[in-house]
């Protein structure tokens, strides 16, 4: 598969922020969770169908819960609380969280390059979050604390890939991670609403067909075959996303020192980016 499919989800989960907040604005965080786990979940595994080992179900419980038990709620608690620039912007932290997470389990200590651009990171976003922003702090909590648990997953995931099938794995994900929300959805929201607009049933289709069904297959590929820090430098193509959509289309504004912030950035994790991709030539060419 080419890396630039894997690139697709980063961008379709940047429109997650427009799509809630444009056409699900009134949905409870719960029920939109297990709407964009369990449907899809079910319509991989009737795709692929089969059984796990008795042995890979601690493994799939943890991931399970990391990446979708846990996340999901954290996401759309984000994306219902922030403006989705904001929201996507936050998300621009993962790689510098990756950078964390392996000097912290992996003893992988990051170059003074990484942390330079980490420090621009976070003071980019230390600009974003201005005291006089009159940003949610719920949200802002949400956001950082949903990025770093699929940090935690994708660490858990490199360094134990899944054995068996792409879309049946990612199936009992999306459906056993839906299960574990549905009783605290039943228990804190009531039963499910129902999705009586067109745009209602538009917002639901994107997010369980687009972010969910496809956008995990492709990403969980990626984690399997492609370098853990060319995923987080992937990821930004999700605050891109986010912030482009949010500002155009959903006319959210940002103040001077906000836009400041997020150049900051990106601007760190492009420069990164590019020394990278610059690093193997002038090996070479020493």
């Amino acid at each position: 598969m080419p890396a630039y499919l894997v690139a697709l989800t980063p961008i379709l989960w940047g429109t997650t922020y427009l799509i809630t907040g444009k056409f699900l604005a009134d949905w409870p965080a719960l029920w939109l969770s297990v709407f964009r786990a369990i449907p899809p979940g079910l319509i991989l595994l009737a795709v692929r169908p089969g059984w796990f080992r008795r042995e890979q179900l601690p493994h799939l419980l943890l991931v399970s819960f990391l990446y979708i038990g846990a996340f999901f709620p954290l996401l759309f608690v984000a994306a219902l609380h922030l403006p989705g620039a904001v929201a996507g912007t936050l998300s621009a932290t993962l790689p510098l969280i990756l950078l964390f997470l392996q000097w912290l389990f992996l003893r992988i200590r990051p170059s003074l390059e990484a942390l330079v651009f980490a420090c621009m990171g976070l003071g980019g976003v230390m600009l974003l979050l201005q005291p006089d922003a009159g940003l949610d702090m719920i949200g802002v909590a949400a956001a950082l604390l949903s990025v770093l648990l699929i940090g935690l997953c994708s660490l858990l995931l490199q360094q134990r890939p899944w054995k068996g099938d792409l879309i049946n794995f990612t199936g009992w994900q999306l459906t056993l991670g839906g299960l574990m929300i549905l009783p605290l959805a039943l228990w804190s929201e009531g039963l499910p609403p129902v999705p009586d607009t067109l745009g209602a049933c538009f917002g639901l289709s994107w997010l369980m067909l687009l972010n969910s069904a496809l956008a995990y297959v492709l990403w969980i590929w990626g984690m399997a075959h492609l370098p853990l820090n060319r995923l987080g430098l992937m990821s930004l193509l999700n605050p891109l996303t986010a912030v482009l959509a949010g500002s155009v289309v959903m006319h959210e504004g940002l103040s001077q020192q906000q836009w400041i912030g997020v150049c900051l950035v990106f601007l760190a994790l492009m420069a990164e980016m590019i020394l990278k991709q610059r690093r193997p030539s002038l090996q070479t060419a020493s």
